[in-house]
């Protein structure tokens, strides 16, 4: 029961506002350029859980490496946001916005937002953004079907990525797991989990040229 007196009522509220504020301003801020502490590779695992449909495609890739969009300077997202490449995070009201020096990529994640009932695949997909405590989660559905790494590993479009940010101690170092949910072509969520510091290089510019696929003769 509420109390009736009008103080009491405007202590609870000041109370209420005062707890409000201060856990937004706890949130920390990942605004700024960040930078890979040593290289993506290394926290991968060697054979991810495939499916038996995933399997054979990634088989298909070993039969036909050139086979893979990526020759024709088509990037999947997980392929972009687990490389050892710059990107810079905005940190807005209402929003996260990321540049990727990786082909010049650009994520603009509405807080709070529910993903649309039926998304048209694309390479980067639909990103959505929450905060679960002080960790920034990013949840990207319609991706279109193609491969997380340059070594073959494959996706459906199916596939959910999540992306959980949790800054360190320091201010300035940031970890993120990375996690893959494909029911097509995986038998069980899995991922990875890379480190970034700031930094203070500059994006610079991309240039990829397609590459003609090239049959044996």
């Amino acid at each position: 029961m509420l109390p009736r007196d009008k103080k009491a009522v405007k202590g609870l509220l000041s109370l209420w506002l005062w707890s409000l504020a201060a856990m937004v301003q706890a949130l920390p801020d990942f605004s700024g350029t960040w930078e890979m502490e040593g290289w993506s590779a290394d926290a991968w695992d060697v054979e991810p859980p495939y499916t038996e449909a995933g399997r054979a495609a990634y088989d298909a890739w070993v039969a036909d490496p050139l086979s893979d969009p990526a020759h024709q300077c088509q990037f999947s997202l997980v392929r972009i946001t687990t490389a050892p490449m710059l990107h810079e995070i905005f940190q807005e009201e209402g929003r996260v916005v990321l540049l990727y020096e990786y082909q010049h990529q650009v994520r603009r994640a509405k807080l709070d937002t529910p993903h649309p009932e039926d998304p048209y695949p694309t390479l980067m997909g639909y990103t959505n953004a929450s905060w679960d405590e002080d960790t920034l989660v990013l949840d990207t559905v319609g991706l279109k079907a193609g491969y997380l790494r340059p070594q073959g590993v494959p996706h459906s479009d199916k596939l959910r990525v999540v992306e959980k940010r949790t800054m360190l101690e320091d201010g300035n170092t940031k970890r993120l797991e990375t996690i893959i949910d494909d029911p097509v072509y995986f038998t069980r969520p899995w991922g990875v989990t890379t480190q970034w510091k700031r930094s203070d290089f500059e994006i610079l510019d991309y240039d990829c040229i397609p590459r003609p696929h090239i049959e044996d003769e």
